[in-house]
């Protein structure tokens, strides 16, 4: 039978010389840097990492952003980013931000009620432009607002590293082509508002701007 309306096209992310990435699941890690998890009063789990996902339809580029509504303590959450193969292995890596909606995340950790309208709203997940990348080394990872340093970190802080997110995951869900991995954040997340404008970097890696209007 046809369709009811045309679906939509899928989220894609551009992975520099080889084309569009079309996306079929985002996975987030929750608390994957100590320094971040302590500013945020959170205990660090060192046994097993902890997942919520964004919506792949909430996936956007930089450039102009659009502030959300529902809520008046928007943050910042710049991330480490990697895409997987057919095989569930890292072929690409690029800059994300995880946008959240804080206030709601408050009040939904308060009622203990899950997280999904504080994380995974439209635009909730930016991503920049990605690189081929087999194997992630250590990076500077950063984050200006207005051209102040708000978040500075390097990967080899993450508390469960790439290959142990891989091996973890993979034990929850059949890991493939599609598939893109929010790494966590470092410390320093903090408010944004409209005319605000974003600068994330990750050492390598093409930079994310993104002007909040």
């Amino acid at each position: 039978m046809p369709f009811l309306f045309d679906p939509p096209a899928p989220a894609t992310v551009t992975i520099e010389g080889r084309g569009d990435y079309p996306i079929r699941r985002i996975f987030c890690v929750g608390r994957n840097y100590a320094e971040h998890a302590a500013e945020m009063g959170n205990e660090v789990d060192r046994a097993a990492p902890f997942y919520f996902t964004k919506s792949p339809a909430h996936a956007v580029a930089g450039g102009d952003w659009t502030y959300p509504p529902g809520t008046s303590d928007l943050h910042h959450e710049v991330e480490l980013v990697v895409a997987l193969d057919e095989g569930g292995a890292v072929m690409a890596a690029g800059v994300g931000l995880d946008m959240t909606r804080r206030d709601l995340q408050a009040v939904a950790k308060e009622k203990r009620r899950p997280w999904d309208v504080a994380k995974d709203f439209e635009g909730a997940a930016i991503l920049g432009q990605f690189l081929p990348l087999e194997e992630i080394g250590a990076h500077e990872i950063s984050l200006s607002v207005n051209g102040a340093v708000r978040q500075s970190g390097n990967t080899r802080d993450l508390i469960h590293d790439i290959p142990a997110l891989l091996a973890h995951l993979g034990t929850l869900y059949d890991l493939g082509a599609g598939d893109l991995i929010m790494t966590g954040t470092p410390a320093g997340v903090g408010k944004v508002t409209q005319g605000d404008l974003l600068s994330a970097q990750i050492e390598g890696l093409p930079p994310l701007e993104v002007r909040i209007v």
